[in-house]
């Protein structure tokens, strides 16, 4: 099991302090934007950036890695925004290449489902081999795509994309998390099949069971409670990374409960 927080890339050490505040938050695991996540453009890499990064996995306790699509991208749509979508997704899959990041997660968007499918192998086509695509799960609302999981097992099948599973998404889209959490992690073993869904993103819910609402809480804070226990301990998620997105100014809290959870204290 590896796990750790959504850390900044801000600071003299660029991509580098990412893994500098996994480090000193004691984790083993790190996800990080590769530009503005509110922004379409990119960010160049500043000299020797790449080698600190590589340097810092080869030396420090961070042994898996991610880098989060910007929040702009839309793999459902057409014309010029499908096109830029794919284009700063590919970017973040040749910046993860170069840094020797494990994986790169997309929100797929909203529209056509095919078009989602089509844009993202069409990243990975332009983008050196190495890092592996994951689309996340959703919250619902709209017409946005990737909230339950057989449309996301349809989306991936006979391609080398795989999944990220957001706790609090996948409970806000209808999924009993706070009443049956095995039963839901039986269900995307059973859907996705788990081999499929290396990266989970715990995260707890502000909005109530199938509400729609994306807005994470603390572990044991918010709506699903002390049941996501019971997903970080299920022995089927033991080689899996956990990834926190929970309110920064409480990771040493967060870690806590999830230390305890995972029976680490």
């Amino acid at each position: 099991m590896f796990y750790g927080f959504h850390n900044s890339i801000a600071g003299r050490r660029g991509y580098a302090a990412a893994l500098d505040a996994a480090e000193a938050q004691g984790a083993s695991a790190a996800q990080l934007f590769a530009k503005s996540p509110r922004s379409w453009k990119t960010r160049e890499l500043r000299a020797g950036e790449a080698e600190a990064f590589r340097d810092a996995l080869t030396l420090g306790p961070v042994r898996r890695t991610a880098i989060h699509a910007s929040y702009l991208v839309n793999l459902g749509a057409s014309g010029e925004l499908w096109e830029k979508s794919v284009f700063s997704l590919a970017d973040d899959l040749y910046k993860a290449a170069l840094l020797g990041v494990d994986y790169v997660v997309v929100h797929p968007g909203s529209g056509d489902p095919a078009r989602v499918r089509e844009g993202a192998l069409k990243a990975l086509s332009l983008a050196p081999a190495g890092p592996r695509l994951l689309l996340e799960n959703v919250a619902g609302g709209g017409n946005k795509v990737g909230a339950r999981l057989d449309e996301l097992a349809n989306l991936i099948e006979g391609t080398p994309l795989g999944v990220c599973f957001d706790t609090c998404h996948a409970f806000a889209a209808g999924y009993p998390l706070h009443e049956d959490a095995r039963g839901v992690i039986g269900e995307l073993e059973a859907v996705l099949g788990l081999e499929n869904v290396p990266l989970i993103h715990l995260n707890d819910s502000r909005g109530g069971f199938a509400s729609g609402v994306d807005h994470h809480a603390n572990l044991g804070e918010g709506a699903i409670g002390a049941a996501l226990a019971a997903v970080v301990s299920d022995e089927r998620l033991q080689d899996k990374t956990f990834i926190m997105e929970t309110p920064k100014e409480y990771d040493s809290q967060n870690l806590r409960a999830f230390r305890s959870w995972a029976g680490l204290l």
